[in-house]
């Protein structure tokens, strides 16, 4: 079994992760792999590692080095009371804090932890002090739609959606699309699957690997995708949500955002061959041109399902 786990991290990060637990001068004596998409073509991975002194720690390999400078730059003005932070980096990996914790069911979140999950999401988007475009670039508006039509080209040729589909819902975000947006620190995953619930009670952020500096209303539409909820919770993250910042830039191109978020979703799922049946039949809905309540009954996108042609 050791002999699994020390050829799995070999592989994974190469010297890299040498070089970092040099820096903490202490041997790993179990890994355990928390890789969530493990396919042929998945370069990024996730390790669990407990030290020969006891500590805990999360060894983490992103796809390219440049993530990892945006990572090492974005991760101090994170507050350490909710969010695991990068304490070494090196090369495309990082090593990062391991927050112990109970992990946290959609259905079985409270109210109140939902209006927090809110206020931690709007506090984050209205963080200040963010590093230049020369380490956190923010894409523009014009990238975005480029990489919703090449999603939409991936799905077509795969089977997955129609032509005259594709086309519909291209014109649909062409017609949504916001000419201009505000920016701010992003999570990129922002959900229950990424949330532990600490020994008192507080709430904290365990996988931040997405950090950046991009639209904020792209964070909350990829939230509210990935999160299923009922009115009840909706309305309790959103009363947590607006303490920080109004949702209005956000209502007036949800669609746009929300199909970005979904497009991005099924593409990224697809790629590394894993189902997701619900989010295409989500994807769907708004191509048809469903504009209220779609939020509240969206399916979480990483459940399993047989894609179908559309």
């Amino acid at each position: 079994m050791q002999l699994e786990w020390q050829q799995a991290l070999a592989r994974r990060f190469g010297s890299d992760l040498n070089v970092l637990l040099h820096r903490f001068d202490c041997e790993v004596v179990h890994a355990e792999e928390l890789t969530r998409f493990v396919s042929r073509r998945q370069r990024k991975a996730a390790f669990k590692l407990e030290l020969g002194d006891g500590r805990l720690l999360k060894a983490r390999r992103f796809k390219t080095a440049q993530e990892v400078v945006v990572a090492a730059a974005l991760t101090p003005l994170l507050d350490g009371r909710h969010y695991s932070r990068v304490l070494a980096a090196f090369g495309s990996s990082t090593l990062e804090e391991w927050r112990p914790g109970a992990t946290l069911l959609a259905e079985a979140v409270t109210v109140g932890q939902v209006r927090k999950a809110g206020e931690l999401l709007g506090r984050l988007h209205t963080t200040a002090g963010l590093p230049g475009p020369e380490v956190a670039p923010v894409l523009p508006i014009t990238v975005h739609l480029a990489l919703m039509q090449k999603h939409l080209g991936a799905l077509v040729a795969q089977g997955v959606l129609t032509s005259s589909v594709a086309a519909r819902i291209l014109d649909l975000a062409e017609k949504t699309m916001p000419q201009q947006f505000e920016t701010g620190l992003v999570h990129g995953d922002f959900c229950v699957d990424n949330m532990v619930a600490d020994s008192a009670g507080k709430l904290v952020l365990i996988d931040n690997e997405s950090l950046c500096v991009g639209p904020q209303d792209f964070d909350i539409a990829r939230a509210w995708c990935r999160w299923p909820m009922t009115d009840a919770a909706r309305d309790a993250f959103t009363a947590g949500y607006t303490q920080f910042r109004g949702l209005d830039s956000f209502l007036r191109h949800r669609q746009f955002w929300a199909l970005r978020a979904l497009l991005m979703s099924i593409y990224v799922h697809l790629k590394h061959e894993q189902p997701c049946y619900p989010a295409v039949a989500a994807l769907r809905s708004l191509g048809d041109g469903a504009q209220e309540g779609f939020w509240a009954t969206l399916p979480e996108q990483s459940a399993t399902g047989n894609v179908s042609g559309l």
